[in-house]
């Protein structure tokens, strides 16, 4: 889709406008609290986070800051209340939420000769899952199994979760909060996992080889763009050993450049340029807990695409578009050759205020 269409949906981008909802009420309209700004970053394995800046609400005779209906705004604003921020365009009941979550900080500066501002910050259902460590197992389970588990606990939708074939005798938790088990449960995989609202565990394989959502040309709709391409992390070739216990013998699974997922055909990756210039195979050889050989080939296979996508990077800047989310993707155009191509959204900042919407966004890529 090209940025016309947007405009379209968009009342041709005029008139960007943001909407904070605190316990399920419009922060400004219902609750009678001015903002000024707010943003809102999404990535790919971490937890999405919000901010907001709310102004004039600090009544010099009282000494205290209160709504303009004269409630304390502290009250409203405490820890743990739940946030919904939406952004987008034109009227407010048509905008796409982007972030669900609770408020996680709290801050402000009583500076000589101004009035003293809350700047509020919090973190979607992903955040719950950082605090603390535990060890635990659990026995004959998928990795999936144990990702849906954890989302019940927390209160996330699973829907979301694909299901993993590897059945294992058992999965440890050793010292590890529960959001470091479910990045290593995907890295394993090469699975991505994020929250989307509202409040869905989406835990998969990347989305890397779907349609782009917009295309965006330099010198007209794509403010800017800073690509980088480099080798250093590549590798033309992943082995991963285990061992059969049963049979008494190791299990190997190889992958090899040019075998990495959501590729370019008509490009190549990292690992075959290295391939290319390098006077022997660069192997990255490791040992994990595989049980077949199908097992095993699946995780090489997902060690060398997590390495391909480090070769090439880069931060892009358009009018601001909600649609621009991680595990989806965007064109990228008049940049000339090979820069203009598709790129997969890693991450994406969302910042209006006074200078109006901007979005912000990190692409990786396997192929230049």
């Amino acid at each position: 889709m090209d940025l016309a269409d947007f405009s379209n949906s968009y009342g041709a981008f005029y008139a960007p406008t943001f909407q904070v909802k605190v316990g399920g009420q419009s922060l400004t309209h219902a609750l009678g609290v001015a903002v000024t700004q707010v943003e809102i970053d999404l990535a790919l394995g971490a937890a999405g986070r919000f901010s907001f800046t709310c102004v004039d609400t600090f009544d010099d005779k009282q000494h205290a800051f209160v709504t303009t209906y004269g409630q304390p705004v502290l009250e409203l604003l405490k820890f743990g209340a739940p946030v919904e921020i939406a952004v987008g365009y034109g009227d407010f009941s048509g905008l796409p939420t982007l972030i669900t979550g609770a408020i996680t900080e709290i801050s402000t500066s009583f500076a000589e000769g101004s009035s003293p501002e809350l700047n509020v910050a919090g973190y979607d259902g992903l955040f719950p899952m950082s605090l603390g460590k535990q060890s635990r197992s659990w026995k004959n389970i998928t990795d999936s199994g144990v990702v849906s588990k954890l989302a019940d606990e927390y209160g996330l939708d699973p829907s979301n979760v694909q299901t993993t074939d590897e059945p294992h005798a058992q999965i440890e938790q050793n010292q590890e909060s529960d959001l470091e088990l479910m990045k290593k449960l995907a890295e394993r995989n090469h699975f991505e996992f994020y929250v989307s609202t509202p409040n869905i565990l989406n835990f998969a394989e990347p989305n890397d080889g779907g349609d782009a959502v917009v295309d965006l040309l330099w010198g007209r709709t794509l403010l800017s763009f800073r690509p980088e391409a480099n080798l250093a992390a590549q590798v033309s070739q992943v082995e991963v050993y285990g061992w059969d216990s049963d049979q008494k013998k190791p299990i190997v699974g190889k992958a090899v450049a040019g075998d990495e997922t959501g590729r370019d055909p008509r490009r190549q990756s990292g690992g075959e340029r290295v391939r290319a210039i390098a006077k022997k195979p660069s192997v990255l050889q490791v040992r994990q807990p595989v049980f077949t050989t199908a097992e095993a080939e699946r995780r090489a296979k997902a060690i060398l695409t997590e390495h391909a996508k480090k070769f090439l990077t880069g931060e892009a800047e358009s009018i601001g578009l909600p649609d621009l989310q991680p595990d989806r993707n965007i064109n990228l155009g008049n940049l000339g050759d090979p820069f203009s191509k598709t790129y997969y959204i890693q991450q994406t900042t969302h910042k209006l205020d006074s200078n109006g919407y901007r979005t912000r966004v990190k692409v990786k890529e396997t192929t230049l």
